[in-house]
């Protein structure tokens, strides 16, 4: 009898299909009718097959990955492959039983999912980049519950629903979100207030399933790089052939670039993309009476950091200042170093130069007093052979006169006292001139003893 009843409940016809909930999952037999008997490749359950065929044929190296230094979120090649084997991490290992969303799941939990990320991509393992992959498996998360409660809301009894699990949870964990989704009052006033929320949204954007961050990358300027402004970025994904999606996006488009041109005529200049950005929130804020503060029109990757995210960027930023510092002050040490090595062989140059100096000039002090006492040495000798040379003549003369006189003496009756004088008359002879002027003394006479 009861296998009757689930029988006849699961062959219920669901929601009207012009109400069906856009995000429901639809049962797979229902989707294979419709597209011919074969499941649509990169949906739902089927995401991670690319990226795991691509990394294969790759030699199962990692991929490369960038992200957008502007909007934050995946860009290249592979940015839809990394948001897929993102989500296909956050699906195998964030719960659905016990927890009624992302902040409540343990940490434990996502640094997995960010290691199992960084193990399969061409990843630094930086605060920054887990803040990206938590930043993407949280949104992916959140649109996971949101898809589950659309299919929830797309049938009308439990019997259907559990008739048509997704495939992406287990059976236990589909009675568990039909029984949270039914029953949860909290969470049924939450999800009606979102559902208003979103009826207020008059702005939306046509450009599909691709992120603001590849389709900035992708309208870059392939020359200088350089990426369009937020205005450029909002007409380009809230236009299609030149035609606004609606009223209010040309509106808020239009107040911004008034706003702007404003600016720059004020300043005499073009305005820094920071500044365009201020201009364009405030005018999106004024333009649609909207109170919340959340950025408009750069994507969820390019949301405002966390109070623990700044805290946490905040002491990396002053830590890397800090290493700076430090080695600024290692560099200056070394340069003091080196100036003092510098300046103690400068002094020494510089005093040897000077004790080389002095005694060079001692040297000549020297040779110019030895100059001087040989020239006053030479002075003397020169006074000294001059008198002695002059006594000598004198005496030479005496002696020629007292020779003259012992000569005359036979004439005048002397001879015999003449001869006397003459005998004992001094005699120098040449040989003892020599000697005198060379021992600078007078030359011997009989007084010396040597006659």
């Amino acid at each position: 009898m009861t296998n009757t009843v689930q029988q006849s409940n699961a062959t219920e016809s669901p929601t009207d299909q012009s109400n069906w909930p856009s995000h429901a999952r639809r049962h797979r037999t229902e989707a294979d009718i419709e597209s011919g008997g074969q499941k649509k490749k990169g949906r739902g359950v089927l995401k991670g097959i690319t990226v795991a065929k691509k990394r294969f044929a790759n030699g199962s190296s990692k991929l490369h990955i960038e992200f957008s230094k502007t909007l934050g979120g995946s860009i290249g090649e592979n940015y839809r492959l990394f948001v897929d084997d993102v989500v296909v991490y956050m699906k195998r290992k964030a719960p659905l039983i016990g927890v009624n969303k992302w902040s409540a799941i343990d940490s434990s939990v996502k640094d997995s999912i960010v290691a199992d990320v960084i193990a399969k991509w061409d990843l630094e393992d930086t605060y920054s980049t887990k803040g990206k992959i938590l930043t993407i498996a949280r949104e992916r998360y959140r649109g996971w519950r949101s898809t589950l409660h659309s299919t929830y809301k797309a049938y009308s009894t439990d019997a259907q629903r559990r008739a048509n699990k997704p495939e992406d949870v287990t059976p236990e964990e589909w009675d568990y979100m039909i029984n949270y989704f039914g029953t949860d009052l909290k969470f049924q006033e939450l999800s009606r207030k979102n559902t208003e929320n979103r009826q207020k949204q008059k702005a939306r954007h046509i450009a599909g399933s691709k992120s603001y961050s590849q389709i900035s990358y992708e309208k870059r300027d392939e020359e200088t790089g350089k990426e369009p402004t937020i205005l450029q970025l909002w007409q380009i994904t809230h236009t299609r052939n030149g035609s606004w999606s609606n009223e209010e996006s040309q509106t808020v488009y239009d107040n911004a670039r008034i706003q702007i041109r404003e600016k720059e005529g004020e300043i005499g200049g073009p305005i820094s993309s920071e500044e365009q950005n201020n201009i364009f929130q405030n005018s999106y804020r004024s333009t649609m009476e909207s109170t919340s503060f959340k950025p408009r029109g750069r994507g969820y990757m390019a949301k405002p950091p966390s109070g623990s995210e700044r805290l946490h960027s905040e002491i990396q930023r002053q830590n890397a200042e800090l290493t700076l510092e430090v080695h600024d002050l290692r560099r200056q040490i070394v340069e003091q170093q080196a100036e003092r090595q510098r300046e103690r062989e400068e002094e020494r140059v510089a005093r040897e130069k000077h004790l080389e100096e002095e005694r060079v000039a001692r040297q000549r002090e020297l040779e110019e007093a030895k100059q001087a006492m040989m020239h006053d040495i030479m002075n003397e000798v020169r006074q000294s052979m001059r008198s002695d040379v002059e006594q000598i003549l004198g005496t030479r003369q005496e002696d020629a006169h007292q020779f003259s006189q012992a000569r005359d003496a036979p004439r005048n009756g002397t001879g015999n006292r003449s001869s006397s004088l003459f005998k004992n008359s001094t005699m120098i002879t040449q040989h003892q001139l020599m000697q005198a002027a060379k021992h600078h003394r007078r030359p011997p006479s009989e007084k010396d003893g040597f006659l």
